[in-house]
């Protein structure tokens, strides 16, 4: 009877988790979960790391093949066509922005689970600025991020 009992607990324990998880995002490794809240985070940390020429850690927040899908950008420094699917040249082309150091601010970021694909849509606008480039207006961007190795990364990235 107490087997059965424990039993009962712990499914009910699970079923619970797997609800409200279901409801933010999709559950992973314990404590974390595929959702707009740990996506935003990891767009702030990838913005403040691109600011700062980190290009290491900005690497280390991109899926690896075969899930990273592209990384676009508009001139400055266009990123466009084959090349923005290229996972290969990703850092080698962080690394010539952080020569310039180019930055980026967010003024406006947006996201959202997408169960259907278990993956977390953003979007929002920034503003990039260079050496020799002033900060214009802010732009839209948009992108996705998935959790497939028990922590959400980067696969998509366009502005």
């Amino acid at each position: 009877m107490r087997l059965l009992l424990a039993l009962a607990l712990a499914v009910s324990v699970a079923a619970s988790g797997t609800s409200a998880a279901a409801a933010t995002g999709r559950p992973l490794a314990e404590g974390i979960v595929c959702s707009a809240a740990t996506t935003k985070t990891l767009v702030r940390t990838f913005v403040r790391d691109y600011d700062g020429g980190r290009v290491a850690a900005v690497g280390r927040l991109w899926a690896p093949e075969p899930y990273f899908q592209w990384f676009s950008a508009r001139t400055p420094g266009a990123r466009l066509g084959a090349s923005a699917y290229d996972r290969a040249t990703l850092l080698a082309y962080f690394r010539a922005r952080a020569r310039v150091h180019e930055n980026l601010r967010l003024t406006e970021l947006r996201a959202g689970y997408d169960p259907m694909r278990n993956i977390v849509n953003f979007a929002g606008k920034l503003v990039r600025s260079a050496d020799g480039l002033p900060p214009g207006q802010p732009q839209d961007f948009k992108g996705a991020s998935d959790c497939r190795d028990g922590r959400p990364r980067l696969i998509v990235w366009s502005m």
